[in-house]
């Protein structure tokens, strides 16, 4: 019973810390004055961290945990949803090529700038747009919801966090079903609903990326469940909401799951049909974001600028050992059969960290598969998901300190690092018995 007072307070302190973080983020620049915005961050991990452990220690809460859970999570997102987002403006991009699609435009063909859009324009969201020089980025079923939003509430910024929050309800449901798949009770989807990384990327920024968690965690649901059509189908639609989401058809593949595959590729086929009207020019600014965020020139990541090595024979070999980590990971994890979350989640990790992307909201798809990972992998991804919003600093801070680098991404190395320590140590015993 105390245990379940304890909850009910600890969700009621995350929802009102929420409210609190909405007012603070919604100050024309918060990071003028960020000691009360690092405080409040700081208050909100340490309510969460007790939710947490109150959820992995001791018996099952009972059905009530998890509908607990996904109530305070929905209203935590939603009390941070009523403010226009402040840390990120990519929302307003959603909007403009929702607006450019009920146009009967491809959003592919044409920069915001370009003249063939000037009809378009307003100040509302057009002034907002970040990158007016470039066409949108998003693939075709990130483009799919932006139309979507548009046709129920056009021109809405709040409408269209509300329809990630919506959406992120849906993943949280998944995840606990997914839990009771694995034998592992459903309130630990707190670690994912609960989280202040979560709350802000969603309900604050309105980040598209929860599209991408929701539709992964269908496709591994429906995995699960011996039907591999549909989670072949929802995959797809992850992938192509963040490309990156693709690396959970290693561990998917690992059953022989052909058909898996197949529904992927003919997805995939079907969604980019509407816009092959722009023939290659259906990749939007991906070249150039990548060029823009310092992937080719070498000084987006983070080693090699921990270094000081840039030049282009730096940069070859990094991404050269990169790769062939990356292989090495996927060739280990294709041999492990029934932890295909955890598998998933530590491939996404160790991704994250070879890149070391300049902004937290890529830390999203690992943590909503963190609630299903075991110890060691867990760990090492609520220390990433804790620190993420640190890059905000490095990027919004005045001279853009690189203290947040070290932080971030050299101690997500150590703590995979120890992980993977811990994991050799525990089969070494074993190892030495068999032989």
């Amino acid at each position: 019973m105390r245990r379940r007072a304890a909850l009910a307070l600890l969700g009621g302190a995350v929802v009102a810390l929420a409210f609190v973080l909405g007012a603070l983020l919604s100050r024309p620049d918060p990071f003028a004055r960020p000691a009360a915005l690092v405080a409040t961050l700081a208050v909100s991990l340490a309510v969460y961290g007790l939710a947490a452990a109150l959820v992995l220690r001791g018996q099952r809460l009972g059905r009530w945990a998890f509908v607990l859970v996904l109530l305070v999570g929905v209203a935590a997102r939603l009390g941070l949803a009523a403010h226009p987002p402040t840390l990120s403006d990519d929302a307003y991009r959603y909007v403009w090529d929702g607006r450019v699609q009920a146009a009967g435009i491809n959003p592919y063909r044409y920069s915001p700038e370009n003249p063939a859009l000037a009809g378009l324009r307003d100040e509302a969201i057009y002034e907002r747009v970040n990158r007016k020089f470039a066409p949108t980025i998003y693939p075709p079923v990130a483009q799919g919801f932006f139309r979507a939003v548009y046709a129920i509430h056009p021109d809405s910024i709040r409408w269209t966090k509300v329809a990630l929050v919506l959406a992120d309800a849906v993943a949280i449901v998944l995840l606990g079903l997914l839990l009771v798949r694995f034998g592992r009770p459903p309130e630990h989807a707190l670690l994912y609903a609960w989280h202040p990384l979560a709350l802000v990327e969603v309900g604050h920024s309105g980040h598209v990326d929860v599209l991408a968690v929701t539709l992964l965690l269908g496709s591994l649901l429906c995995f699960v469940r011996g039907r591999p059509l549909a989670a072949g189908i929802a995959l797809a639609g992850a992938t192509l909401v963040k490309f990156y989401a693709l690396v959970a058809l290693v561990p998917l593949l690992a059953r022989g799951r052909t058909r898996l595959a197949g529904a992927l590729a003919v997805t995939a086929t079907l969604a980019y049909l509407p816009f092959l009207s722009v023939g290659t020019k259906v990749l939007g600014y991906l070249p150039g974001y990548l060029e823009e965020e310092g992937f080719e020139s070498g000084s987006r990541f983070y080693p090699l600028r921990l270094l000081g090595a840039e030049s282009p024979a730096a940069v070859l070999a990094y991404e050269l050992v990169a790769a062939a980590v990356l292989a090495a990971l996927a060739l280990a994890v294709w041999r492990r059969r029934g932890r295909e979350p955890e598998s998933i989640a530590l491939l996404l990790l160790v991704g994250l960290v070879l890149a070391t992307p300049a902004y937290p909201w890529y830390a999203l798809l690992p943590l909503a598969l963190l609630p299903l990972a075991g110890p060691r992998v867990l760990a090492a991804g609520s220390f990433l998901a804790a620190t993420a919003s640190l890059l905000y600093i490095e990027q919004k801070a005045p001279g853009n300190p690189v203290w947040p680098l070290h932080v971030v991404w050299g101690g997500t190395s150590l703590a995979l690092g120890a992980a993977a320590l811990s994991r050799v140590r525990a089969r070494l015993p074993r190892v030495a018995y068999e032989s």
